[in-house]
């Protein structure tokens, strides 16, 4: 009898030894403490043993079910305390994955933060987080509710974060946040800005570049003089007729509609007019139509301001997306001009197709340079073919083209929000997949091992039941082939 207890302690015990759960261990105690124990089924066979027996085997079986229940106590201890060394094993791997926000105290995932290039910095990642800069920003109360952003709270986030501040690429963000042309909902500033700020031209300035600590240049433009600019220009046409011009529109308005202007843009404003005007002199007592000519002429040269601000947008290939923004808008504000002076050119009857008048046409400027082909003056006839070939003539239309493809697609910053977006919703969603395939491994072989206690005594109906062991080993040989033949019969 001595050597069976024996033979149940040292299997009891390799057994507590061996196992790894809590579920594992409570099996091992309803086998071995319960009442369907083996050593419950050694004191049953002693009713007909002597008083003498049954004291002596008795307490050898309390000693052996004592020292079980020590050991399980004790393997309970180990596995608490393993359990716990993992759980902090884990939390100080996350840890030192994540960062900390010196503003709402938490540690977060590096996702969650900007990229910080100071070379001091060892963590590479901002003092706070998004969230929080967002809050600064937009002035979000102590109710949560955000307000709209300002200069000054985009500038106070900023200087969280430890990014630079440009004028040009705050006004550029803002004219990308009204998104009059994608047909999107309008966006905040705050937003369009810190997207553009992370592109890889901006990575390596900081908060002390910002264009606020720059010391402006407090010399004043020096107003040029009109012989001066006439002097500059000496040899060009347009310069050296300027008086003339100028003194021709006088006379035949009886005021200097361009008086206002910049002494640059004076001598095109008069040569344009003039063109446009009755040399008699009797076609100009239309008031109307001496306005709309007035106003054709300023819209051209706002038209051309508008080229020459995109070309110069143009010329540096790395600053085009930053400036796409604002060349959208340019070229919105010069399809505008155009059809402003369309309209203005059809109701006034300045242009010779909505001139019904043959007479007062000649006086038109249509009308004016076909009077001088009908009088062969070649010299002043105007080189079309020089106007659609030459370079400027050739970014204008680039530009348009570009501007259409524009608004029929995405731009690179629609395109970079949303790979940004779905880069966080696919890192989260892969994350929740690993814990649930970790979580089903272990329900999975926990489920197996209580059908095989249960099958172990005769508890378990076979009927409808899903074989465990199968389906826990789907990545056997046995899987593999079935599936390739499976590969096989569809294709």
């Amino acid at each position: 009898m001595n050597t069976k207890l024996d033979e149940i302690l040292t299997q009891a015990l390799l057994e507590i030894d061996n196992a790894t759960t809590f579920l594992k261990l409570n099996e091992i105690r309803a086998f071995y403490t319960g009442k369907k124990s083996p050593l419950a089924e050694i004191m049953k066979t002693l009713s007909n043993a002597t008083i003498e027996d049954k004291k002596r085997i008795g307490a050898a079986s309390n000693n052996v079910k004592q020292q079980i229940e020590k050991a399980l106590c004790n393997k309970k201890i180990q596995l608490e305390e393993t359990e716990i060394n993992e759980k902090l094993k884990a939390e100080l791997e996350r840890i030192k994955n994540s960062a900390y926000c010196h503003m709402c105290d938490k540690h977060r995932s590096r996702i969650y933060f900007y990229e910080n290039y100071d070379p001091r910095s060892k963590g590479k990642v901002s003092p706070i987080c998004i969230d929080c800069a967002r809050k600064i920003a937009m002035r979000t109360d102590d109710k949560g509710i955000e307000h709209s952003p300002t200069k000054e709270s985009l500038i106070e986030a900023l200087r969280y974060v430890d990014k630079p501040f440009f004028e040009s690429l705050y006004n550029s963000s803002i004219e990308e946040s009204k998104n009059e042309f994608s047909g999107q909902t309008p966006k905040t500033f705050y937003g369009c800005y810190m997207k553009n700020i992370q592109m890889p031209q901006y990575r390596t300035y900081r908060f002390k570049d910002s264009d606020i600590f720059q010391i402006p240049d407090s010399s004043p433009e020096k107003e040029i003089d009109e012989q001066e600019m006439i002097a500059s220009k000496e040899g060009l046409d347009v310069y050296d007729s300027f008086q003339k011009n100028k003194e021709d529109v006088i006379r035949l308005l009886d005021y200097d509609p361009f008086e206002q202007e910049s002494v640059k843009d004076q001598p095109l404003l008069y040569s344009q007019l003039l063109g446009m005007l009755d040399a008699d002199g009797e076609g100009n007592d239309d008031m109307m139509r001496i306005a709309s000519c007035v106003s054709i002429v300023r819209s051209f040269l706002h038209q051309s301001k508008i080229d020459d601000a995109v070309t110069k947008m143009m010329i540096d290939p790395l600053r085009i997306k930053d400036n796409s923004a604002s060349i959208k808008s340019l070229e919105s504000s010069k399809g505008d001009i155009t059809r402003n002076i369309t309209n203005l050119a059809a109701e006034s009857c300045i242009s010779l197709k909505n001139n019904k008048n043959a007479k007062k046409g000649e006086n038109t400027w249509t009308g004016k340079t076909k009077k001088m082909k009908n009088l062969n003056l070649r010299e002043s006839e105007v080189n079309g073919f020089d106007v659609w070939t030459c370079r400027g003539m050739q970014q204008v239309m680039e530009m348009s083209d570009a501007s259409i493809m524009k608004q029929l697609n995405l731009d690179e910053s629609e395109w970079s929000d949303i790979v940004a977006e779905q880069r966080v919703l696919l890192r989260k969603t892969q994350e929740n997949c690993r814990q649930y395939e970790e979580i089903s491994r272990i329900l999975l072989r926990e489920n197996i091992d209580l059908k095989d206690l249960l099958r172990e005594h005769d508890l378990l109906e076979e009927d409808n039941l899903v074989d465990l062991d199968k389906l826990y080993s789907c990545f056997s040989g046995e899987n593999e082939e079935a599936v390739s033949n499976d590969n096989q019969s569809e294709s």
